[in-house]
């Protein structure tokens, strides 16, 4: 594994926000990109940068949330990583989680997605075909590859948020289950499948 990734990691480790946001204090927009601090949710947790994406009202007042990411470089072959004009940021397919209006609010809009984007990473994170191609990360080849340990760091951030909607719809949390990707070992060393573009089996 390229030690400049271990670097990174550590840096992303070390990360805080510095300077705080006007909040959004407006209606929740379906596709929206917000952004914030992770203490905005709760005062106990450190005060990381916090993006997510916006991509279903699933009660009156409880949304599906999908975290976001500016470390792209750690995009492993679940994330879908789009430019969005002021940055490169991936979206963690698998690392969603549950918010409601007044914590959403916390943050500020910083972006929006159109209906057919949201539609297609949907599509995709289902094993779905979207409708055009989409730009993914990496293949990690071995459990302890660093965008792996990336991936189950950022879960950590908001498995609080994930969590709830077992208890928000009178679930056995015991049925909350994390999906971890593994990959058996090998003992000889394969390059992790490089960052690619996924494209759809047919088009129209």
């Amino acid at each position: 594994m390229a030690k400049w990734l271990d670097v990174l990691f550590n840096d992303y480790l070390q990360e805080e926000l510095e300077e705080g946001i006007k909040p959004s204090s407006s209606p929740v927009v379906i596709g929206g990109i917000y952004f914030g601090s992770l203490k905005y949710l709760d005062e106990d947790k450190p005060n990381k940068p916090l993006y997510f994406l916006i991509v279903d009202k699933i009660d009156k007042d409880l949304y599906e949330v999908l975290k976001m990411s500016d470390w792209s470089v750690f995009a492993r072959n679940t994330d879908v990583i789009l430019d969005i004009g002021t940055m490169k940021v991936m979206i963690e397919t698998d690392n969603n989680f549950y918010l409601k209006g007044d914590e959403i609010n916390k943050f500020v809009l910083v972006h929006k997605l159109s209906e057919q984007d949201v539609q297609d990473i949907l599509l995709f994170r289902d094993g779905e075909e979207p409708s055009r191609p989409l730009r993914i990360g990496v293949t990690p080849i071995y459990d302890e590859d660093v965008r792996n340990k990336y991936n189950k760091e950022e879960f950590n951030q908001i498995k609080d948020y994930h969590m709830r909607i077992f208890e928000i719809l009178a679930m056995p949390e015991e049925e909350a289950v994390f999906d971890d990707i593994s990959v058996e070992d090998s003992e000889e060393w394969v390059e992790p499948i490089e960052e690619r573009w996924l494209y759809p089996l047919s088009l129209p």
